[in-house]
């Protein structure tokens, strides 16, 4: 019955309204289109962006999504679907390997209580890499740890640990080294808590281990390697800069301060995040002789672990940390074991800490409205450049009724918190949680949708109809925009202020008919003399031509080996949106 619920409300929560949002760039437009390019080339080893080799990540996402295509289309449901599916696989796992452990009312909990932090919602709703990796680390974790607590028994889980050691070697094709890495530093961590060390170097498991792992986690870049025409030049971008970089370096300006993650959890994981503190305190921790206190124990320490690297590494991004939910909501679960609240002043004060914040979030949902009219002013010159804000911006009434129900939500927490027993309050909290994730999913994430995302989506479209199978959309000014290539089925071609001729040259050329700037560029090219004519605008965008009195470039106009076969010396291929700048520097 708690399956078949969990099941419920979960798919409801996740596949509902999946795909009418459009792909978000930049990165969501990255992967969708990656992968919408290998499936129409039938190509299931090198990925592509704007059909250029893209190697920040391995394809595992890409494989998904490309299931999904075939069966959904090339569409932003068929490129989610992957990622609600382990999201839901996710919560699904962590209730039926905890069930004899934790108990089946705790492992309930902490399923609830995964699948209803916004964090988890939200990665669960968006293509990337981080919920199919999150699924593939909760399973080699449950995996290796029956291993483990076999062989305590009756020295037989070899095969359990291999089966977890293959599941890593699916994380790195999901993510690079950190799927090996992160649960190695785990597994040995956790021998040395529990005294079985030198289980981890016993024959009979590390060599077929290890030799799964690197079996399935190198296979593809070895077959990349051998199938790309630059060999195995493309391991400088995947684990120079994609590894070493990315944990050396803040990337693309993703930086943050040491603490960055205790905020992230704070927020992404509410309202439970105001409850971890009083867990933490009150959980078991010392009892190795309790499979209930090492199954906890393993998954904190992967949470301890996963927290710590990436709280040391250099670039920061929010959606990192999503592999340590499930420990931190093991953790939460066992607090609301208690019959009745120990300690009433600290579950008021998490309770109204909570309460707070919900609150805060539907004052500034009510204030929306009036923010928005007032940002050109507050931004200066800084707004032109803002397309959504080149016209009035009507919000409708959503920012009235979501805010009133998230104020709604806070106050019942605030009621709730008068009942002494533990069970009633976290249903209590669970309703809350839910509540919160539908609003912010399926009221306030459509109205941006229709703002920012299908302005671009519809001029797409529109620019497709223009332009040849083979042709190409010019974005003047409006770079790292995948979400065009995916609508459009076309590449695009970047173009900047910086070189104005090459714009027209680009033009001349019979398969770039059409090109997608703002308003603010629109109005500088008209400013720099460039006859250019508009087909029509959306929220701020604008699907333009050059005018049919143009005046011929001078020299030959651009060809297709140009752009692609014979790039000239000069030219710069952008690493972020692998676009290739033809138009940026003289030809």
């Amino acid at each position: 019955m708690r399956f078949l619920l969990l099941l419920v409300i979960f798919t409801s929560l996740y596949m509902g309204y999946l795909g009418a949002p459009g792909v978000i760039d930049y990165d969501e437009g990255v992967y969708a289109e990656v992968s919408r390019e290998m499936f129409v080339k039938h190509e299931a080893i090198i990925p592509t962006l704007n059909n250029e080799g893209f190697f920040e990540k391995p394809p595992l996402l890409y494989w998904g999504q490309m299931l999904g295509y075939g069966y959904f289309g090339t569409t932003a449901f068929g490129a989610r679907f992957v990622n609600a599916l382990a999201g839901i696989a996710t919560i699904l796992l962590v209730f039926l390997a905890g069930r004899k452990p934790l108990g089946p009312e705790t492992a309930f909990r902490a399923a609830l209580i995964l699948g209803s932090s916004l964090f988890c919602v939200y990665l669960s709703r968006i293509a990337m890499t981080d919920m199919p990796l999150t699924f593939l680390f909760t399973l080699c974790l449950c995996l290796s740890w029956l291993g483990v607590e076999r062989h305590l028994q009756d020295k037989q889980g070899a095969p359990l640990f291999w089966a977890g050691c293959a599941v890593a070697g699916l994380a790195m094709l999901t993510k690079g080294a950190i799927g090996a890495l992160l649960p190695l530093v785990t597994a040995v961590l956790y021998l040395l808590s529990i005294g079985k060390l030198p289980l981890l170097w016993k024959r009979n498991w590390f060599i077929p281990g290890a030799l799964l792992l690197l079996v399935i986690g190198f296979s593809w870049y070895l077959l990349l390697g051998f199938h790309h025409p630059g060999g195995f030049t493309f391991m400088k971008e995947l684990f120079i800069k994609q590894h070493i970089g990315r944990f050396t370096t803040p990337l693309e300006g993703h930086s943050g301060p040491i603490y960055f993650y205790l905020v992230v959890l704070l927020i992404g994981f509410m309202p439970w995040s105001f409850f971890l503190p009083l867990a933490a305190i009150r959980a078991p921790y010392r009892d190795s002789t309790s499979s209930r206190v090492r199954f906890l124990r393993l998954f904190l320490l992967f949470f301890l672990v996963t927290f710590v690297f990436f709280s040391v590494a250099a670039t920061k991004l929010p959606n990192y940390i999503c592999p340590a939910l499930p420990g931190i909501a093991m953790l939460a679960a066992t607090l609301f074991d208690e019959t009745e609240k120990r300690g009433k002043l600290v579950w008021s004060v998490s309770t109204y800490l909570a309460a707070l914040l919900i609150l805060a979030l539907g004052i500034v949902l009510l204030a929306s409205p009036l923010i928005i009219a007032h940002l050109p002013q507050m931004l200066g010159k800084s707004a032109l450049k803002a397309p959504i804000l080149s016209q009035p911006v009507s919000l409708g009434f959503m920012p009235y009724l979501s805010g009133l129900l998230l104020i709604a939500a806070g106050g019942f927490l605030i009621y709730a918190n008068r009942t002494k027993s533990a069970s009633t309050h976290f249903a209590s909290l669970s309703g809350t949680a839910l509540a919160v994730s539908a609003v912010l999913f399926l009221l306030v994430v459509p109205v941006y949708d229709s703002l920012i995302n299908q302005p671009l989506v519809r001029l797409a479209e529109q620019a497709a109809a223009k332009t040849p199978d083979d042709g190409r959309i010019v974005m003047f000014e409006v770079s790292s925009r995948p979400s065009v290539n995916f609508y459009a089925h076309r590449l695009t071609i970047d173009c900047g202020l910086s070189n104005l001729e090459a714009l027209r040259q680009s033009f001349a050329n019979p398969k770039i008919q059409v090109g997608i700037t703002t308003d603010y560029y629109f109005g500088k090219l008209k400013e720099a003399g460039v006859a250019v004519e508009q087909l029509t605008s959306d929220h701020g965008y604008i699907l333009f031509r050059l005018a049919p009195d143009q005046p011929a470039p001078e020299g030959p106009p651009l060809s297709e080996q140009s752009w692609v076969q014979t790039v000239p010396s000069t030219a710069v291929v952008d690493k972020k949106s692998s676009a290739l700048y033809v138009c940026s520097i003289p030809l």
